[in-house]
Order: structure tokens, then C-alpha cells, then sequence
């Protein structure tokens, strides 16, 4: 906040008191400040072991710039068909659980974790040709890896997942997480938008970081 301050003290253009002015090679500065912020890697938590944020600590402190920044803010792929196209990436959704539709599936990867998440409304026609069942209760959560099936959506959707795995120096295990599973909030501590019971959302971070701004500059 006080090099924010600095900045717009003294280096920016004159603006109105209630726009949040940032330099334009560090827009991206409180998203990731507050990525780093919930970490796993430094936030407080019961769920994360001391073992766990040791390995993490490590893992970060080892990491390329890239890979930092995956780890930081995971990319959320739209799996639905009628985004999927042909070839290359499919869309990447910002990380919060707002942007994501029950009536279809997302993968979410950071670099170390890759989930696949299938909403509850998602079709029967997705689920047959992807996870081979016609219900989502039918979805098994622990199979690791997708089973092959001789249909575009199926080799599309597996092809995607060999992508990631090939640009990663471990093998990633694919989890399959179900929408309203008891399960969903390990999916949900990755969408880093969102708010969570140790700190608040990234708007509601943006805006304290704007009032500490103003209050000191007043």
C-alpha cells in the first residue's frame, strides 16, 4: 500500500480519489499478492499439515517464474462441448466458483494438483461419452484417470489432460470431484478469487487495499 501510495503521489496522472491507479507493469500485483496471501503454502489451516506446508514452502521457493504464477492463480478450463473446439486450449474461466455452470465440467490446474469438476446439471450425453456412466452419482471419484472411449469428446477432453501432463516434470493424477460432494471443498480452496473462512474475496482485498491508500494519503 505504501508503494501504491508513493506512485500515485507522485508519479501518476492527477485522477478521481475513488479510482484505484495502479503502474501499468504491476496491474497483476494485489491479484497475486493475494493469491500468495491464502495460500496453502501460508495460510493458517487445520487441514494442512506442518509436513505438507514444509513440502509446499519448498516446492514454491524451487519453482520458475511460470510456474510460480500457475501456482499462484490455478487455470480453470471450460470443458463444456460447445467450447471445446477442435484443437489447442479450451477457454480459461477466471478462478472463482461464480464463474463455473452445474450444467457442465471444468479442470482445474495449478502445476501440482489437476482436478476435474462435473457439476450437478451436467448432461447425460457428456457424461456417457466422457466418464462412460449416465448420472453423475454414477461418477467414480477415484479412478485417477479417464477411461478411453471411441468418440470426439472423449479423445478431445483425454488429449487435453496429456497436454498439461507433458508440460509438468511429475505426472499429475487426475482428481474427479463432483459438484455437492462432501469432497467439492478441496476444488474450492483452488479458486482463489473466492472467499474463504481466513480472508476475504480479491474484490473485497482490491478494495482494502484502496482505502489504505487514501488513508495515507489524507
Amino acid at each position: 500500500s505504501n508503494s501504491l501510495a508513493c506512485y500515485r503521489q507522485n508519479c501518476a496522472a492527477p485522477s478521481q480519489p475513488g479510482q484505484l491507479i495502479l503502474p501499468e507493469t504491476l496491474k497483476l500485483l494485489p491479484l497475486y499478492s493475494h493469491c500468495l496471501l491464502r495460500s496453502p503454502a501460508l495460510m493458517p489451516s487445520v487441514e494442512v499439515s506442518f509436513d505438507e506446508k514444509s513440502n509446499l514452502l519448498q516446492r514454491l521457493a524451487m519453482m520458475t517464474v511460470e510456474e510460480t504464477e500457475l501456482f499462484l492463480y490455478p487455470r480453470l478450463y471450460n470443458l463444456n462441448t460447445s467450447t471445446l473446439g477442435n484443437e489447442g486450449m479450451p477457454p480459461i474461466i477466471r478462478s472463482s466458483y461464480e464463474r463455473i455452470r452445474e450444467s457442465g465440467a471444468h479442470l482445474l490446474d495449478n502445476g501440482l494438483v489437476l482436478i476435474l469438476w462435473v457439476g450437478a446439471n451436467t448432461p447425460s450425453k457428456w457424461l456417457q461419452e466422457v466418464m462412460g456412466v449416465t448420472v453423475l452419482d454414477q461418477v467414480d471419484p477415484t479412478v485417477g484417470n479417464l477411461q478411453p472411449f471411441d468418440n470426439a469428446t472423449s479423445i478431445r477432453i483425454r488429449g487435453i489432460i496429456d497436454e498439461i501432463r507433458a508440460k509438468r516434470k511429475q505426472h499429475l493424477r487426475l482428481n474427479v470431484v463432483r459438484q455437492k460432494d462432501k469432497t467439492e471443498h478441496i476444488f474450492m480452496q483452488f479458486l482463489v478469487e473466492d472467499k474463504t473462512e481466513q480472508g476475504m474475496n480479491y474484490t473485497d482485498f482490491l478494495c482494502s487495499i484502496h482505502r489504505e491508500i487514501r488513508n495515507i494519503l489524507s
